[in-house]
């Protein structure tokens, strides 16, 4: 990556926002409050919005171009993959055209996007809105790739039958994968502040669980 910068003066503040709450408690209604934003200059806020959860805001797009919302220049993508949802950020980082789709088969098309006003359309923010999909998908190829690195050793160790069935299948995460998967996390941010643009991510709270040791002796998790 080239550096890239620009005068002090010319410098904006930019939201930078991550939500977390538990399910159904109105992320995606707060994240969609983007399409009824301004931008300095009076204009409608251009969104980029990346929906994680397959519909999560589909519901409220008729409620909010009723109520005024900018939903004709909404970029709504739907993507469960980490990889594809980091490119989507680099064309805005980089500044790169985003191209229509097509309406029957919801892929790309070679036709430049355009906005209102004729021009190559530019988000002026990016929702990502249910990163614990992305997060869940991360983890479970990390868990496949486990196994197939279970089956390699169990194979050097010449084992079979049900021992290595039960090293194969009880393969889970080492502590190397969880570092993996805290740096994914980071890089999306880190990418999500390198774009210039104002941003919002959501996630579902989940409760806190730790190991304890019962009055019997016992090991439970609370």
């Amino acid at each position: 990556y080239m550096a890239r910068g620009r005068m002090g003066s010319a410098t904006k503040n930019k939201l930078g926002i991550v939500v977390y709450a538990p399910h159904f408690c109105g992320k995606s209604t707060l994240a969609s409050q983007f399409l009824y934003m301004k931008n300095e200059d009076g204009s409608p806020m251009k969104v980029l919005y990346i929906d994680c959860e397959s519909g999560s805001v589909d519901y409220y797009l008729d409620e909010i171009a009723a109520n005024g919302g900018n939903t004709s220049e909404m970029l709504l993508l739907y993507s469960q993959s980490l990889a594809e949802v980091l490119s989507f950020i680099d064309r805005v980082k980089n500044n790169e055209d985003f191209y229509t789709f097509d309406d029957m088969t919801g892929e790309e098309t070679d036709e430049v996007l355009m906005d209102n006003n004729g021009n190559p359309w530019r988000p002026d923010a990016i929702v990502i809105d249910g990163i614990t999909v992305l997060h869940q998908s991360v983890q479970a190829g990390l868990i496949e790739f486990s196994k197939k690195r279970a089956r390699v050793k169990a194979d050097d160790q010449q084992l079979t039958g049900d021992a290595k069935l039960v090293k194969v299948e009880g393969a889970g995460l080492e502590i190397k994968d969880r570092g993996t998967i805290k740096q994914k996390g980071s890089s999306l941010i880190l990418s999500l502040l390198a774009t210039g643009v104002h941003w919002m991510v959501t996630a579902r709270a989940t409760d806190e669980k730790k190991s304890v040791r019962t009055s019997e002796g016992q090991i439970t998790s609370v």
